[in-house]
Formats: C-alpha cells, sequence, structure tokens
C-alpha cells in the first residue's frame, strides 16, 4: 500500500512542475509536495504557505486512508528500533565495548603488568600441574580411561609426564585409535598453529622487531620494550626512514600469507591421507547406508522405502529400509523405565548393606514395590512399541516421519546412491551420508520440514539477539559489581599491576566461558540436527563468529553492535581504516590474553566437573567404573570439540593478525601451542572417553577459520601503511596479497575430502572379505532389547 501512496505523490508532483523537472519533487518520508517545485510552476506573486497548504490537502484526498495508517504503522515501528537501539546506548552508557570487558589500551607500564601476569600465570599452572598429579594418584578412574598401578603422588606425577612427553612419539595411527581422527587433527592443528608462530617469528621477530627498535630509540622517545618492538608510534618518522618501515611491513604481509598457504595445504594433504584410511575403516551399517531426508507420503514406511530404491537399484542391492518414527510417547516410558531400574538396583544395593539396621520385610516390600514398578513400564513398553509397528505398517502419517535409512549390500551401490536427484523436486529425497548410528537424534529427523525451517529461522534470530544484547548485557553486570571491586581494592594499590594484567583479560574469559553453553542451548533446544557432533559443528562455527566480533574486533565497536553494522555496510570501503584505528593500539591486551590461555590450559588438566560428579556417585554407593561411567563426558558445552577448535582457532587468528605490528606476540603464541599439543595430547588420549567421530569435519572448518584470519590480517595492515604514509604503493604490494590468499583458499577448497574417490569404494568393496558391523540404523526405543538395556543413554539426546 505504500507504494500506491508514493505512486499518487509522484503523479501529483509532476503535474504541478511539469515533466522536465520531475525529479525533484519530494523526499522520501515526507508527505508533502517539493516547495521549490510549486514556487516554480506559479507565474502569480501568491502566498506561497496557502499554495502549499492547499497542495497538502489534495494529496491527502488522492492518498486511501488505510495507505495513512499503513504508514503510520511503519513509523512506529521505526520508531521503537530507533528506541531500542537508544535503549542499548545508554545502557552502555556511551562506552565503547572494549572497555565494558576489560580491554585496555597500550600504556607506558605494560611491560611490567605483562611481567607480573607471567609470573602469576607460571606459578598457577605449576600449581595446577602439581594439584593434577596428586588428583591422578587418588582418583585414577577419572584421569585415565585405563587402569593405572600409580598409587602415590610422585608415581602419579613421573607417569603423568611421561604420558604427555608420549603423545609427541605415537603414531598417528594409534591416536585414531584412542581418540579418533577428530582428535588426531585437535592435535595437528595445535602443532599447525605452533609450526606458523615459530616460522613467522623467527623472520618476523628478527626482521622487524630491530628495525622498530632502532627506529624508537632513535625517533620516537619511547624506551618500554613491549612499545619499542612494536609498529606502534612510527607513523610520524622522517620519510627515508618511514619509506624503509613500510615496505618492510609490505613485504612481511606478502610472507604471513605466502607461508600459511603452504603449511595450510601440505597439513591439508597429511589430513587427507588420514581421512581416505578413516573412511576405507568405516564399519558397516555407516559405509553401506545413505540417510534419506524429506521423503514423501508414498514413501513413509520401511516397506515402501525399500521398494522405491530396489525399484531402482535392483531388489538384491538393498538389505534393507527404515523410516524414523515419532516416538515421543515411548521414550518418556523408556526413561521412567530406565530410571525405576536405576532406583531399584540402589535399593537392592541399600537393602543388602544395611541388613542388620532394617527389618527384612521392609527391606523386601521396598525391593518388591521397585521391581512391580519395572515390570509393569516394561509391559507398558512393549505395548507402545507394538502400536508403532503396526502404524508403521498402515503408514500412519501421524507416526512415520520424513526421514529415513537406506542400507545396501555394497559400498559401491551405496556411492551410486548419493549422486542422482531423484525426483524433479529436488528438495525431495534429499541423501546424504548418515552420522555414528549412536550419535543420530532421531528426534530431529521425525519433524517435518516446515518445522525444521521454522526452528532453523527462529535459531539465526536468537543468535542475532544475542549479538545485539551482549555488549550491554556485560554493562549492566559490571555496572553493579565494579564499585564492589574498586572499594575493595581502593586502599591495595600493589594489587592493580596484578588487576591490570590478569583480571582486565579475566573478564573477557569469564564472560566468553558462558558463551558456550548459551549458544548449545539454542542448537539443542531449537535447530534442526541430525547428530550430537554435529551440533559440535555448528557451535563452532558459531562461538568463532562470536569471538571474532567480540574478542578480536571488539576495539572497533563503538556504540551498539548495530551502529556498528550500519556504518560499514554503509561505507565498506572505511573497514581497513575502521581496523587500522581500533586494533594496533591494544596489541600488548592480547599479549596477556594468550599469556591468560596458557594456564587455563593446564588447569584444564583438573577436570574439575567429571571430578565431582565422580565422588558424588561414590559416595551415593557406586563403584569406580560405573562412577566413571556416569561421570562421563565432559562438559560438551565448553569442552566439546567444536568448543575447542573454536578456541584454538581464534587464539592463531589473534597471532595473525597483531603478528606485524606486535611481534612479540608470536613468541607467548609458540608457548601457547606448544603447551595445548602437551594438554590436549594427553586428555583425549588417555583421560578422556572417545567421542563419535565426525573424521575431521573439526579440522577443515578450523582451517576456514584461519583463512578468514588471514584476510582480516591484509586487510589491517592496508589500512595501517594507508594511514602511516602519502604515498599509496605499499599498501597496494600489500593489498596484492589478497590474491596469493585467494588462490591459497581455493586450492585448499579444490581438495576433495567428504567422500572417498569411487575407485577406492571399488577396491575395498573387492578387498574385504567380511564385513565388521557396528551399530544399527534403528531408533534404540524401537527394540525391545536395546530400550530395555540401553534406553536410558540414548534416549537422551534421542527422545
Amino acid at each position: 500500500m505504500r507504494s500506491v501512496q508514493w505512486i499518487l505523490v509522484t503523479a501529483t508532483a509532476v503535474r504541478l512542475e511539469g515533466p522536465e523537472n520531475s525529479s525533484g519533487f519530494l523526499s522520501p518520508g515526507n508527505a508533502t509536495v517539493n516547495h521549490t517545485a510549486l514556487d516554480a510552476t506559479e507565474n502569480s506573486t501568491g502566498d506561497l504557505a496557502s499554495e502549499v497548504e492547499q497542495a497538502d490537502a489534495t494529496l491527502l484526498k488522492l492518498v486511501p486512508q488505510e495507505n495513512q495508517t499503513t504508514s503510520q504503522e511503519h513509523q512506529d515501528a521505526a520508531d521503537s528500533l530507533n528506541s531500542f537501539e537508544n535503549m542499548l546506548a545508554s545502557s552502555m552508557g556511551n562506552q565503547s565495548t572494549s572497555g565494558l570487558v576489560g580491554v585496555s589500551k597500550n600504556s607506558e607500564g605494560d611491560f611490567q603488568t605483562m611481567r607480573t601476569a607471567g609470573v602469576f600465570n607460571l606459578g598457577m599452572s605449576l600449581i595446577a600441574f602439581l594439584v593434577f598429579s596428586v588428583f591422578r594418584a587418588f582418583f585414577p578412574a577419572v584421569y585415565s580411561a585405563e587402569p593405572e598401578q600409580d598409587t602415590t603422588p610422585m608415581l602419579a606425577l613421573r607417569s603423568g609426564l611421561a604420558r604427555m612427553c608420549h603423545v609427541h612419539a605415537m603414531e598417528d595411527t594409534e591416536v585414531v585409535a584412542r581418540a579418533g581422527l577428530d582428535g588426531l587433527m585437535l592435535l595437528e592443528f595445535m602443532r599447525l598453529g605452533r609450526q606458523l608462530a615459530l616460522v613467522w617469528g623467527i623472520v618476523i621477530v628478527g626482521m622487524l622487531c630491530p628495525l622498530h627498535f632502532y627506529l624508537h630509540s632513535q625517533f620516537s622517545g619511547q624506551f618500554e620494550l613491549l612499545s619499542m618492538t612494536s609498529f606502534n608510534g612510527l607513523s610520524g618518522l622522517p620519510h627515508q626512514q618511514l619509506t624503509l618501515l613500510l615496505w618492510s611491513h609490505a613485504a612481511t604481509v606478502w610472507f604471513v600469507v605466502l607461508a600459511a598457504g603452504r603449511f595450510v595445504y601440505q597439513a591439508q594433504l597429511r589430513f587427507l591421507e588420514h581421512r581416505f584410511t578413516w573412511l576405507k575403516k568405516i564399519p558397516a551399517p555407516r559405509a553401506t547406508t545413505l540417510m534419506v531426508e524429506n521423503l514423501p507420503e508414498d514413501c513413509r514406511s520401511d516397506e515402501a522405502l525399500r521398494m522405491y530404491f530396489a525399484r531402482l537399484f535392483s531388489p538384491e542391492a538393498i538389505q534393507k529400509a527404515y523410516v524414523v518414527r515419532r516416538t515421543d510417547y515411548l521414550c518418556k516410558l523408556v526413561n521412567d523405565m530406565e530410571s525405576a531400574s536405576y532406583n531399584l538396583n540402589l535399593e537392592e544395593a541399600r537393602s543388602a548393606n544395611s541388613w542388620r539396621s532394617c527389618p527384612p520385610c521392609t527391606r523386601e516390600c521396598k525391593v518388591e514395590e521397585f521391581r512391580r514398578r519395572v515390570e509393569d513400564l516394561q509391559a507398558a513398553v512393549v505395548k507402545e512399541q507394538q502400536r508403532i509397528e503396526e502404524a508403521v505398517k498402515r503408514t500412519d502419517l501421524n507416526v512415520c516421519g520424513c526421514s529415513g535409512f537406506v542400507t545396501f549390500n555394497s559400498r559401491r551401490m551405496c556411492m551410486l546412491a548419493l549422486s542422482p536427484q531423484y525426483r524433479a523436486d529436488a528438495t525431495q529425497l534429499v541423501v546424504a551420508m548418515p552420522p555414528d548410528p549412536e550419535d543420530v537424534i532421531y528426534r530431529d529427523l521425525a519433524k517435518d520440514p516446515q518445522v525444521q525451517a521454522g526452528g532453523n529461522l527462529t535459531a539465526a534470530a536468537l543468535l542475532l539477539l544475542i549479538f545485539v544484547i551482549w555488549a550491554p548485557l556485560i554493562a549492566t553486570f559490571l555496572d553493579r559489581v565494579e564499585p564492589v571491586l574498586l572499594g575493595t581494592l581502593k586502599n591495595q594499590p600493589e594489587l592493580q599491576q596484578l588487576v591490570q594484567g590478569v583480571m582486565s583479560t579475566g573478564v573477557l574469559k569469564v564472560f566468553m566461558g558462558f558463551l558456550p553453553t548459551v549458544l548449545m542451548a539454542i542448537i539443542n533446544n531449537v535447530l534442526t540436527l541430525k547428530a550430537g557432533t554435529w551440533a559440535q559443528l555448528k557451535l563452532q562455527d558459531w562461538y568463532f563468529a562470536f569471538q571474532v566480533v567480540f574478542v578480536l574486533l571488539v576495539t572497533t565497536i563503538v556504540g551498539t553492535f548495530l551502529n556498528v553494522l550500519e556504518k560499514m555496510l554503509a561505507h565498506p570501503g572505511e573497514i581497513i581504516y575502521l581496523l587500522a584505528d581500533a586494533l594496533p593500539g591494544f596489541s600488548n591486551f592480547y599479549i596477556n590474553y594468550i599469556m591468560l590461555s596458557c594456564f587455563l590450559q593446564v588447569f584444564d588438566l583438573l577436570r574439575t566437573a567429571p571430578l565431582a560428579k565422580y565422588i558424588f556417585h561414590r559416595l551415593r554407593g557406586a563403584d569406580p567404573e560405573e562412577a566413571r561411567a556416569q561421570s562421563e563426558p565432559e562438559d560438551q558445552d565448553s569442552d566439546g570439540m567444536g568448543a575447542r577448535m573454536a578456541k584454538v582457532a581464534i587464539h592463531l587468528v589473534v597471532c595473525v593478525v597483531f603478528a606485524s605490528c606486535c611481534p612479540v606476540i608470536l613468541v607467548v603464541a609458540w608457548l601457547y601451542f606448544a603447551v595445548g599439543c602437551f594438554t590436549f595430547g594427553y586428555l583425549v588420549i588417555f583421560a578422556e572417553t572417545k567421542k563419535p567421530d565426525m573424521g575431521g569435519a573439526f579440522w577443515v572448518k578450523g582451517l576456514r577459520h584461519l583463512f578468514l584470519g588471514l584476510g582480516i590480517y591484509v586487510l589491517l595492515m592496508v589500512g595501517l601503511l594507508s594511514r602511516a604514509s602519502l604515498s599509496r604503493e605499499p599498501a597496494v604490494l600489500a593489498a596484492g596479497a589478497l590474491v596469493p590468499l585467494g588462490l591459497g583458499y581455493l586450492r585448499f577448497s579444490l581438495l576433495s575430502w567428504e567422500a572417498l574417490p569411487f575407485e577406492a569404494v571399488a577396491e575395498v568393496d573387492l578387498t574385504e572379505q567380511r564385513r565388521h558391523r557396528i551399530g544399527e540404523y534403528r531408533q534404540p526405543e524401537c527394540t525391545k532389547d536395546r530400550a530395555f538395556h540401553h534406553g536410558h543413554k540414548k534416549t537422551d539426546t534421542a527422545g
């Protein structure tokens, strides 16, 4: 309706001012004609105001009343949005987001602060490692997946050190057997970061640090070590020295990009070898099964789905087909049954241990009551299973979902069935490689496509909302906490350096620590997933994006996130200057940030959450093996593979972004990756349980994030060189590094990793004598044995 209104306005204006002058009749958002146009068309010298009022009245008669109402609604919506932005800005107190989360600008005392923070982090790391050694002696089941003979802290200390050192000597095949390919590639990503930090550091620290030091000592008057080794403060040099500096930095940009591209490509080639070996070893039925989504109604039963593919590929090619059932009530019954069985086991154990304190009749009555409850639930489960299977045979759409699994008799037929488009409507019968049978989330697969699309849209809206309100939320929290902290430390100036070096970065760490839980809550409860580990993949993307904005680029956010986004969309060419003005002046903060992360990696060895759960179950009477089973896995929100890879990637990106303007950060980054190789190596290989394996998908995402960081680095350096020089040549040379960066990413992307080449599939089929089977693509609650023995473990994720 708004478009009709503007058409009428246009027609009126053209009539008043003539066709030759119709371009300047009015401005958007104003419902009156252009006064200049009116004046130009009047031959008399009448009152201009009365003419305008007459034209406005004529226009209001032409525009329908409902259009005016619609315009008012749009205006109200715009006013509401402006009010929301003003509320966010006022909650931040007109401060930058970086100031709210404790990101401090470089200052004279930063080197002393960094030294104090370094000593503190080193001391806390040693204490954490000693505590870890003691805990390994007293709670070996928590810190080792295999039984150990260590019984004293000294033996535990020696064993822990030996295992960490043994990580570097282990064969890749042994690591894959213990931790999966994802675990191996996490360690490879740490090693890649360590290698890049070393190579970059040898050249950049060896070349730029002496150059920066000399120029600062001669021209800038800054005499603090951190300042004298950085690019900051050197823009006002004499022409000859400035030219040497800028060309050196332009050449450094090319070196960083080319070195990263070479090492990433070589690492990806090594990954492909592991990936193809992993794909060849995938057991049936996963290796011979396809997941089929968006099933049409005529294929929503086991028999109908099997017959459809048998008609296309011959009956001998199809082993079985399974359509996902909607089993909400059955899952509830299975969970209740497992809970009752657990209570029955506890009551039997208590009865055996308290035979002297309780009368026999009381003990037997309680046990019998729990036993009857379990038997009743088992009968209800069997009855519901029979009802569901009968409904599937009738193709009852209230029970039969829109997804299923088709298992073939050979890998070759499975690969051939993966390629074609089955119907003219490409959204129907969409096939893909399935996740691990034990990791499938059948509840989400049973959702209709419309429900899935609605959930995905809602998840995107919630993610955007978090981006918008995150900084004001921190501001509101700090407004309440900061006065208390300042009052406590007012008379203790000796703690100021410790607070500046540790607590300032700690605030950012704490708030980032809450974020994975919030994101995972959205992913698990709103987003539609097919497997549990796919949630980790989504978390890796979201968490990394959030850290890029609120950790790396937080200093560029002045006002609200919406304000910055609006400016960037309006003037995209100003991004390089925004980066150049905001990032380099905060480089010392990120040195402390990475240094604190070194300590947190050592602290992760303590496994505090699994330890607390293990002690809790031991106090309830569980044996060590059962208590460990109940305490695993670790928190998958903040310590899952997705969150870990996102954390490692953001540290590598921070390292590369500040590599030229603050080369010292490369030394601290190398230490971070070196420590991570030991700590993560011990955790994923020796301490933690093996998780469902995605076969290196996290690794590929991590490398893509690295390429994004390299792009930010190039843009930053282009902006810095443009700001520092009147000549464009150094900036143009640095910008030219985007070409090898793009070619390197293209070269990396062209390496196909998701599926085996067909000749390799045929070779595996011909040489594989006996096919080993692990798992089954069938909802566990729909199978009697699995429902009774494994339902509690599975239905937590499936139901």
